[in-house]
């Protein structure tokens, strides 16, 4: 009689394993998609940064119409990095 408690505890515990593990295995792969989501919007930042930094190097520049040329071209870089940080 206990050899055949044993085996129905036995039988529950590993149908208990796999479950668990099967629910470990789907976490797994949902950290690695937010770690690869993750390193894309790190990318799209890092661009958006660079396009703010050349901004701030349009107030060293000599002339106004330069500043504006630079500006135009710079708002343009800025709106890209902002567009695909949305996901436009």
């Amino acid at each position: 009689m206990t050899d055949g408690n044993a085996y129905a505890i036995n039988k529950h515990l590993n149908g208990a394993l796999q479950e668990l593990t099967a629910e470990i295995e789907q976490a797994e792969s949902a950290i690695i998609s937010l770690i690869d989501r993750i390193e894309e919007l790190e990318a799209k930042l890092a661009k958006a940064v660079e396009a703010l930094g050349g901004m701030v190097d349009l107030f060293s520049a000599d002339s106004l119409l330069l500043k504006g040329m630079r500006l135009n071209m710079e708002l343009d870089n800025a709106r890209t990095a902002l567009a695909e940080l949305k996901g436009e």
